[in-house]
């Protein structure tokens, strides 16, 4: 069964998102192998959804790693972020 992992995040300024998304473009197949699909919504001046799509949770849980690495580049940029999935 599929899961879905949803990220809520809070930019500290305005068009953040839309630099950051080139970043996550550039890196996406790299970070995340085993996604079959995401979908990053603009919220707001600062703030985005983010629904990702994996075929399993254990499938989603390897990707962990990769979301560890693109926090780590998106961080100086992101005022708050959380996620939920299931």
């Amino acid at each position: 069964m599929s899961i879905a992992r949803v990220t809520m995040v809070e930019y500290k300024e305005e068009g953040t998102m839309e630099i950051l998304e080139k970043v996550y473009g550039e890196y996406r197949d790299e970070w995340f192998p085993n996604l079959e699909q995401v979908i990053n919504i603009k919220t707001g001046p600062t703030t985005a959804i983010s629904i990702a799509l994996y075929p399993s949770f254990e499938e989603a849980e390897k990707n962990l790693a990769g979301r560890d690495k693109m926090v780590k580049v998106l961080e100086p940029h992101i005022k708050e972020q959380f996620y939920y999935e299931g």
